[in-house]
């Protein structure tokens, strides 16, 4: 005993000569944290965590995964028990134990897409920096072509701090119709017309698979009759509306359009608004946190030239569309994510 604790505090005094033992200390750590993601993001991915609600041996999980090496499969719950995830009692059956597999378990939307969304693209910028580094302007990753539903699910991370501010803003204005541009699965144009039951709106978005989530979440909350949705690219779609909204959104989107094409974004949105109506873009802004530059990194690695606007790009944007900008709000303490509401100028 005595001599290990010799051969420990020899192995410290080592570490401490040859330098930064703070920072091995400090990568030690990272290293847990990756571990923890990866395997969550497996689990995942394999689709485990809801059987593994109840106790289950070995032998149930090789046959719920298909698998046919229990040894690797054996591993790799046991680093899910040693990250405390994961619970092995007496009898060798597994289950769920920490508090994020838990909530994976219990199938929350907003955890199973930003876990999924670590394994399916989030790492892609940084594993082929090198490459798109050299890429040539227009070449670059296709995420939102393969992973629109994840994306769309993970942009609801912040979906408590949009919600409010949305109804707050559809029951004082009391909007007849309303258009959420790059509506996603729905769930804004969902919250704007439940806060006004009079109202009509249409929202519109690029994918397919996300539009029919749309739609299916429209009419499963009783709202089909009052919301059209489709399929299209924004910037054709209001051109061919004879009848005026009162109310029109860009929620966590205006960034997929190039930086030069923002001001006739927002002129042709003007063109879509009454003469009273009044334009909301909700967006994270860049610099400002790290989560805003790992999304302007993700966004600028894409084909196209998408990327995060800078302080004070999207009100200088909407002046030259012929926009008053009306309020400015911070709807994230913590990050740069605004909203931001013009009206067209008289």
């Amino acid at each position: 005993m005595i001599r290990s604790l010799a051969a420990q505090a020899r192995g410290l005094v080592d570490i401490t000569r040859r330098g930064h033992a703070g920072a091995r200390a400090l990568a030690i750590s990272d290293s847990r944290v990756l571990v923890r993601a990866w395997f969550l993001a497996s689990a995942v991915r394999l689709d485990v965590l809801g059987f593994l609600s109840q106790p289950r041996t070995l032998e149930e999980l090789a046959t719920r995964t298909d698998a046919t090496r229990t040894d690797r499969l054996r591993a790799w719950l046991d680093v899910g028990v040693e990250l405390r995830e994961l619970r092995r009692d007496a009898s060798q059956q597994y289950a769920v134990r920490g508090r994020r597999a838990r909530a994976l378990a219990q199938g929350d939307p907003v955890l199973l897409a930003h876990y999924r969304s670590m394994l399916d693209y989030q790492p892609g910028p940084y594993e082929q920096l090198a490459e798109l580094l050299r890429d040539r302007p227009g070449d670059g990753r296709d995420d939102l072509d393969h992973h629109a539903a994840v994306i769309a699910e993970v942009s609801r991370a912040a979906e408590s701090f949009v919600t409010p501010y949305l109804w707050e803003i559809v029951r004082a204005r009391a909007p007849r119709r309303l258009l959420d541009a790059g509506c996603g699965t729905g769930v804004y144009l969902q919250t704007m017309l439940e806060a006004a039951p009079q109202a009509t709106g249409d929202g519109i978005d690029l994918a397919a698979d996300v539009i029919d989530d749309a739609r299916a979440r429209m009419d499963a909350a009783g709202l089909g009759a009052r919301a059209h949705v489709a399929t299209g690219d924004l910037r054709a779609f209001p051109r061919s509306i004879d009848e005026r909204y009162d109310l029109v959104t860009l929620i966590n989107n205006v960034y997929y359009f190039a930086t030069e094409e923002r001001v006739d974004l927002y002129r042709q949105l003007r063109g879509s608004l009454t003469e009273h109506g009044e334009l909301v873009v909700v967006t994270m802004l860049t610099p400002g946190s790290t989560a805003s530059a790992h999304l302007h990194l993700m966004l600028v690695s894409q084909a196209g030239n998408a990327s995060l606007p800078r302080g004070g790009d999207v009100e200088r944007d909407l002046s030259a569309a012929g926009f008053v900008a009306v309020e400015s709000t911070r709807l994230v303490p913590s990050e740069p994510f605004v909203g931001i509401r013009a009206r067209p100028r008289s």
